[in-house]
């Protein structure tokens, strides 16, 4: 993706509570070439993706009648796939960024922050989302044909982006759809965090090194409960994470 505005079709929710915040958020998504619908608490928010799920949700922690973590829980419940959800939450309060990755939000931001940041973030989803979407207009490289790859019982169909153990299905966000991909193709390979946050997450920050972690705990879960126990994906200490198994 170029460095101006991204594709159209890139539909957005912003829930914030905070309207002077949100004006001006809305204001920097939309000169990005974003579609931005707005909800201010949280029984709004879900309204508004029953009435049309979005491609991507920028969620405040903190909003009336229900959290944003309930939100994104919810939304990982409700719908798979679900959209990318981006995490805002107070730069004083580390747990509310933990829960949000422990519910499943792709990526989080800490406020006080500055548009450009927010732009940032939010352009690295879309373009993980516009990896897995052909919904999106991103534009992707070009990958060689790879139906699926399988790896003992654990089986990774890349064009339907679908993920089974066994007979049973994996409900993966984007964000653990693109980190398990790129493990299961390079079996033994040792990644270190600062190349996944490179090749999954589009980010150099190495300060975004805890949402790795984070993922990888939350993938390593599904994997397990999905009854492949334990789940190849091992730690390579002082290093990073590698896919265990051909």
């Amino acid at each position: 993706m170029a460095c101006g505005r991204v594709g159209l079709t890139v539909d957005v929710l912003l829930v914030e509570d905070d309207v002077a915040l949100g004006d001006v958020m809305a204001v920097h998504l939309a000169a990005e070439g974003l579609r931005v619908r707005r909800a201010d608490d949280g029984e709004d928010a879900l309204a508004a993706c029953a009435a049309r799920l979005p491609d991507l949700v920028v969620l405040d922690v903190m909003l009336p009648k229900r959290s944003g973590l309930e939100v994104c829980a919810a939304l990982r419940a409700l719908y798979h796939p679900s959209p990318g959800v981006v995490m805002v939450t107070a730069r004083d309060t580390e747990l509310d960024m933990v829960l949000g990755l422990e519910v499943g939000a792709d990526d989080y931001i800490l406020k006080p922050f500055r548009p450009r940041e927010l732009v940032a973030r939010v352009r690295a989803l879309i373009r993980r989302l516009g990896r897995i979407s052909t919904s999106i207009s991103v534009p992707a490289p070009a990958l060689a044909p790879d139906p699926s790859v399988v790896r003992g019982e654990l089986r990774i169909d890349v064009g339907a982006r679908r993920v089974t153990v066994g007979d049973r299905l994996l409900r993966l966000t984007p964000t653990e759809f693109e980190l398990l991909l790129l493990l299961a193709r390079a079996p033994a390979r040792a990644w270190s965090r600062k190349e996944l946050l490179e090749n999954v997450f589009d980010s150099t920050h190495e300060g975004y090194s805890r949402n790795v972690d984070s993922h990888v705990m939350r993938l390593r879960k599904k994997i397990e409960n999905a009854g492949l126990s334990p789940a190849p994906i091992t730690t390579v200490h002082g290093t990073g994470y590698r896919f265990e198994g051909g």
